[in-house]
């Protein structure tokens, strides 16, 4: 009878020690992540006074990186690529590198440093943006993986001096304790250890959210010039979803009706068909091939009348990625 009470007392304490642990592991999924705290200091009201070019200056690194990847120069490239889909035309990173070479400038700390009118001189445009990473993390331990990414980040208009818009934000991404089979768990794991992986992961959830809250002049500019409007684009893609053969991407688009639409796979797949099967809803979708190859690729969906003006909007809540083992 004592063996029994003992035992008991001994699983209640471990019941309770797991209850305990998936609160706390439950806690911490949220911590850091979510919506981007953006303050807009320059509210532009006269759209002759968007900046029209923007240059995405090289990312500083405040506290040195214990892996062998440089996860701010991955963040640099995965926010380049949801930026481009915005409303300016934005330098392609390997000019903006040379230019600042040619210059005679390769230390990025000092570039930040350097004066909104010597930035224009050298780069020629109307704005940049600025980041700072303060600080990364990537853990894999036990049942628990956790990236993390910690960034100040603004846009500087160079023909002012004056800041747009500034954030300081931490985006994490965590993985193990709640995956539903011990399967998967071991899978994020694995997926943590690929540290650059796991870096890109997480800077993509980072400009994701960062893309929701950045004026885009593209929005005003369609009213000056009657670009076809498209008011929603939605898709089953999901952060961290792997395709693989045989998975369906299904795009659904809402804008202006009567108009020929057509949807995009970042630059892998072009003009796949959209039917409009009511006024102002169109919809379609792509079967992944064993051959096809997406390494995040954002979905764009496009809406183009008879005069060949086309309206564009990107998803933004996931890309495409295929799972290349697959194959």
């Amino acid at each position: 009878m004592v063996y029994t009470e003992a035992r008991f007392v001994s699983q209640v304490r471990v019941y309770s020690y797991i209850q305990l642990s998936i609160a706390m592991a439950m806690s911490l999924m949220f911590i850091g992540c979510g919506t981007v705290d953006l303050e807009i200091r320059q509210n532009v009201t006269n759209t002759s006074m968007h900046p029209r070019s923007v240059a995405i200056l090289p990312f500083t690194l405040e506290e040195q990186s214990h892996e062998d990847v440089s996860p701010h120069e991955l963040f640099r490239n995965c926010f380049y690529n949801y930026f481009s889909f915005l409303g300016y035309t934005d330098l392609p990173l390997n000019t903006i590198d040379q230019k600042l070479k040619n210059a005679g400038l390769t230390d990025n700390k000092k570039i930040l440093e350097l004066s909104p009118e010597r930035l224009r001189e050298i780069l020629g445009v109307d704005a940049v943006i600025r980041a700072r990473v303060l600080s990364t993390s990537n853990f894999t331990g036990g049942i628990h993986a956790e990236t993390s990414i910690k960034a100040g980040i603004d846009m500087l208009d160079l023909r002012t001096g004056d800041i747009i818009w500034e954030t300081e934000h931490k985006e994490s991404t965590y993985s193990g304790i709640l995956s539903p089979t011990i399967v998967e768990i071991i899978q994020d794991q694995m997926d943590n250890v690929k540290v650059d992986e796991a870096f890109y992961k997480t800077a993509e959830m980072f400009s994701m959210n960062m893309m929701k809250e950045i004026p885009d002049p593209a929005d005003s500019w369609k009213e000056e010039i009657r670009l076809p409007k498209i008011t929603s684009i939605e898709t089953n893609l999901k952060p961290g979803l792997k395709l693989k053969p045989n998975d369906r991407i299904y795009v659904n688009l809402r804008g202006d009706p009567g108009l020929t639409g057509y949807f995009d796979i970042g630059s892998w797949k072009s003009n796949i068909p959209l039917k409009e099967i009511v006024p102002g809803l169109y919809t379609g979708s792509y079967t992944i091939k064993s051959s096809d190859e997406a390494s995040s690729s954002l979905i764009v969906g496009t809406l183009k009348n008879k005069n060949g003006l086309a309206g564009k909007k990107f998803y933004k809540e996931g890309m495409a990625h295929f799972d290349s083992s697959t194959n």
